[in-house]
């Protein structure tokens, strides 16, 4: 039986709040210790085929160090859907492709330390025979989910509930209608990206419909009796606690600046110059349009977003769970080290109980 909700106002919003009770209902739960839990959690690496409609090939540096990180840090890694582009890509593409970052995965789950969640981009893992074909060399006996709950616990009282789940469920296009938008991009759009050499990774490149569908799953959360927080990625935009959006990050702008002062005056590079130029006024006009944004409101702060594996400028963003707190994190640092810089940070015992303090719909 699904857990029940109180409907949102709009059809679309209905969708998700069905599609995300279905998954609540369905997940097995496993108990957190908050003393002691190290969880990273990523989403939406989206690796590809190394060819011209692969966006992975720029965040692979900071992801494969990120990974190595954690993995001598101690914690666990929850990959929560989309890390592969099989929409645009055969299975067999990718993990040729990547052998080397699904090897660094592998050795999270070769200690016991790995979790994967399969989305809408790569939902043919929700199929055991393609799993045990090509994921189990690299991740023996690995058993992929479509959600998790997290019961989270001090000394073994309960604290609350985390749900974790990659956050299509309910959408049209990625859940129900999945297959017609797996051909539309194969045989259309990834022709177009490799051919016009324009970057893909984000699902909706339209603001207000990333911030009609963060909406949709925070009020999911903010009316299920079960009062969960929940986790998701799929929108590629980082929310946390008061839902500030960090649509691109602030590194891109620095980079093309960089790469401005080092041109010479040959026209080769005039004409390179250009294109930063107006590749710099575009990221700048982006940050203040999204400025004026509403962002998502989050009281109770009961939904976060990873964010994504897949900024245009290389970087990628995920959640931490660590030392009693969750933090958003990005990589690389600001000065461009394999390094975590911590975007935003609260003690989790604290966001538990703030949503167990909400009345009950």
């Amino acid at each position: 039986m699904a857990e029940p909700f109180e409907p949102a106002p709009d059809q679309y919003s209905r969708e998700i709040a069905e599609g995300l009770s279905r998954a609540l209902a369905e997940a097995e739960e496993r108990e957190l210790p908050l003393e002691s839990a190290r969880l990273i959690i990523f989403s939406d690496q989206h690796k590809g085929a190394r060819d011209g409609a692969d966006d992975f090939q720029r965040y692979e540096r900071a992801y494969n160090a990120a990974l190595a990180y954690y993995l001598e840090t101690g914690h666990s890694l929850i990959v929560l859907g989309d890390a592969e582009e099989l929409w645009e890509c055969e299975i067999k593409e990718v993990m040729h492709a990547y052998g080397d970052t699904l090897a660094l995965e592998a050795e999270f789950h070769r200690r016991g330390r790995y979790e994967r969640m399969w989305g809408n981009h790569d939902s043919q893992w929700s199929k055991p025979r393609n799993a045990k074909r090509h994921l189990h060399p690299f991740f023996p006996g690995l058993r992929l989910r479509e959600a998790l709950k997290l019961r989270v616990t001090r000394a073994g009282a309960p604290l609350g509930l985390l749900f974790l789940a990659h956050g299509h469920q309910g959408t049209k296009d990625s859940d129900r209608f999945a297959w017609f938008s797996r051909l539309a991009v194969r045989h259309l759009w990834r022709r177009a990206q490799i051919g016009l050499g324009v970057a893909s990774a984000t699902p909706a490149l339209d603001w207000e419909l990333r911030e009609r569908h963060d909406r949709a799953m925070f009020e999911w959360a903010r009316a299920a009796s079960a009062k969960p927080v929940l986790i998701t990625g799929h929108t590629h935009r980082p929310v946390f606690g008061e839902g500030r959006p960090e649509p691109e990050l602030p590194r891109p702008g620095e980079e093309v600046e960089r790469e401005l002062g080092a041109l010479g005056n040959e026209r080769e590079d005039s004409e390179r110059a250009a294109a930063l130029k107006a590749e710099l006024e575009w990221a700048r006009a982006e940050r203040r349009r999204v400025a004026t944004q509403r962002p998502t409101p989050v009281t109770p702060r009961c939904y976060f977003n990873t964010g994504c594996c897949s900024f245009g400028d290389g970087d990628i963003t995920g959640l931490e769970i660590a030392e009693g707190e969750i933090r958003l994190v990005r990589w690389p640092d600001r000065a461009g080290r394999p390094l975590p810089l911590i975007l935003e940070r609260v003690a989790l015992d604290e966001v538990l109980d703030e949503v167990n303090r909400r009345p009950a719909r």
